[in-house]
């Protein structure tokens, strides 16, 4: 049996920034992945001169960002591409521009956007970011806004500004995780920005640091069952072997945990909540162009159908060859119908509609296309039963040397925002345990 001092189940962002952060601290980390390379959801590919994200992707808070500070610890500083454009509803065949001066002076933008109406949200938004909220973290964004959504312009804009986390439905978004998100966007000063080059700046970088740290990461390696002996896991049966080690950090969704993990040494409750917790889930379609179709660097955004897409391209041109364009676009799903086949490919059919009708000329310019299937987007909506105060915490219940990290635990902000912290806060906690097992050991 393998001995190790600690051991990270995964090696997505939650993994990966736990394991380097360990590093960091001189402690000698194991990874174990059961795909073929890092990165989990947020993983690149090259494909004829294109680098392609896995899925339409972004990081949030730019340098107020976990990402930013993870790279910083490891002697790394980022180069933010700050997505700070205008957006556009899409709406029919038209793409009305919501912020800026292309709104202002759209008359298409008046016509579904009154200045009295975007006033009056204006000011309820900055209202409600002033708000604790802890208050509101299991109350609806409806809730707050109240009679306001009964207009029909408000009501569309906030599902526009409910969809920034990923859940546009207003009676079933968190208003305290909004809360959280809209505060960390004005103190960034930036709700979004691309990483130049790719999410594979801080992958590569995360994996260096596991390496050269004498750390290791081993590929095609699933762990099959954790054994767990007086509050304590003791080892992890894994493809390749059993492994022993002080500490273990599971860093997948946290929906799979028990397939690997004895239900009964978990208290009941906790364990029922981290089950039924209900992931983003959708189609992303990826769209290699043979020339330049548009010039837009914002986001295109249709909330009653779930779609977003961009031009990832146009911000940064290192993503194409000269000349072409990348192009990537999402439509949401309910989970219980992402796996079925005629489901799926109603969702596609409609993408692919709505993007026609924006862009007649699209499909005649796509050289090929990237379908992802994902029944996980992001690990858990930010809706009223999963806010932060709902979602498992970083240390195991019960189990003293097991922690979690991930986007489907409770750690503050949004979609990948969220492992990244998490991995990180799990990596102090964890270290805090090694900390006192050495302690503890000359006396044993």
């Amino acid at each position: 049996m393998e001995k190790r001092r600690a051991v990270v189940i995964g090696a997505g962002l939650g993994g990966l920034s736990a394991a380097s952060m360990l590093a960091k601290k001189g402690i000698p980390v194991l990874v174990i992945e059961q795909s073929g390379g890092p990165g989990g959801r947020a993983r690149v590919i090259t494909k004829d001169g294109f680098t392609l994200e896995y899925g339409v992707h972004s990081y949030r808070y730019a340098e107020q960002s976990a990402a930013q500070e993870i790279m910083a610890r490891l002697g790394v500083m980022p180069e933010w591409i700050k997505e700070t454009h205008a957006n556009f509803l899409i709406k029919g065949k038209d793409l009305v521009p919501l912020s800026g001066r292309a709104r202002q002076t759209s008359e298409l933008a008046q016509k579904y956007f009154p200045k009295e109406e975007v006033e009056t949200l204006r000011q309820v938004m900055a209202k409600m970011v002033m708000d604790q909220p802890e208050k509101w973290f299991r109350k609806p964004v409806s809730e707050y806004m109240g009679k306001l959504l009964a207009d029909e312009k408000i009501l569309l804009l906030a599902k526009l500004i409910c969809f920034q986390v990923m859940e546009p439905d207003p009676a079933k978004c968190s208003a305290g995780e909004l809360i959280v998100h809209l505060r960390r966007s004005l103190e960034a000063g930036v709700p979004a920005a691309q990483m130049r080059g790719s999410s594979k700046a801080i992958i590569d970088r995360m994996v260096s640091a596991v390496l050269d740290a004498g750390g290791e990461i081993k590929y095609r390696d699933r762990a099959l069952a954790l054994s767990i002996e007086k509050g304590r896991v003791i080892s992890a049966d894994t493809s390749e072997g059993e492994l022993e080690a002080e500490a273990f950090i599971y860093a997948a969704p946290i929906q799979q945990f028990f397939k690997i993990a004895p239900a009964e040494a978990f208290p009941e409750k906790w364990m029922r909540r981290a089950r039924k917790l209900e992931p983003v889930s959708g189609v992303a379609i990826d769209f290699a162009l043979r020339e330049t179709l548009s010039d837009l660097k914002g986001w295109m955004v249709e909330p009653e159908l779930g779609i977003m897409g961009k031009f990832p391209s146009n911000l940064d041109p290192s993503l194409a060859p000269e000349g072409k364009q990348l192009s990537s676009w999402l439509i949401t799903m309910p989970r219980e119908k992402v796996n079925d086949p005629e489901a799926t490919r109603l969702s596609i059919h409609k993408l692919r509609s709505q993007i026609k009708r924006v862009f007649p000329d699209f499909f005649g310019l796509t050289e090929w296309e990237r379908i992802l299937v994902l029944p996980v987007v992001d690990g858990a909506a930010l809706t009223i039963k999963q806010s932060v105060l709902d979602r498992p915490g970083i240390a195991a219940p019960g189990i003293a040397n097991l922690f979690f990290a991930g986007d489907c635990v409770a750690a503050p902000g949004a979609s990948g925002e969220i492992a990244l912290r998490s991995g990180m806060e799990a990596a102090e906690k964890c270290a805090e345990f090694l900390g006192g097992v050495a302690a503890e050991a000359p006396g044993a």
